[in-house]
């Protein structure tokens, strides 16, 4: 899902990243749903085409096992797909991680709760 996120950031299609990593579309299409699997060697390649580090893929990887989580259905897939391409979004994001400060990020995002939960009252 970083993958896709990342990608469409820089406003890149499928395509275009699959031009400047010499592969198909197809294959870029199925990373992005997790059908294929990422050897280490082309998330290398991908990280460098995308800009960035490849840790940042596994950002939210922390050292403690989970419990599998239920799977999304196709429709909060599909939902969070269509959120993620819209403009709002991209540009939501790009200015939140463009804050270099991890603990300002967190306050911001802390914020954003907040203010979402007033909305539910």
């Amino acid at each position: 899902m970083r993958l896709r996120l990342r990608r469409n950031l820089l406003d890149l299609s499928q395509d275009d990243l699959a031009r400047r990593l010499g592969l198909t579309a197809q294959l870029i299409q199925k990373y992005e749903a997790g059908e294929t699997r990422i050897s280490a060697s082309r998330l290398y390649e991908i990280a460098n085409q995308l800009a960035v580090p490849i840790t940042w893929f596994f950002d939210e990887i922390d050292a403690k096992p989970r419990a599998a989580a239920p799977k999304a259905s196709h429709e909060q897939t599909a939902e969070f797909s269509e959120l993620v391409t819209k403009r709002e979004s991209r540009q939501l994001l790009e200015l939140y991680f463009g804050i270099s400060d991890e603990r300002l990020r967190r306050k911001v995002l802390q914020m954003a709760e907040l203010l979402s939960s007033r909305d539910d009252e």
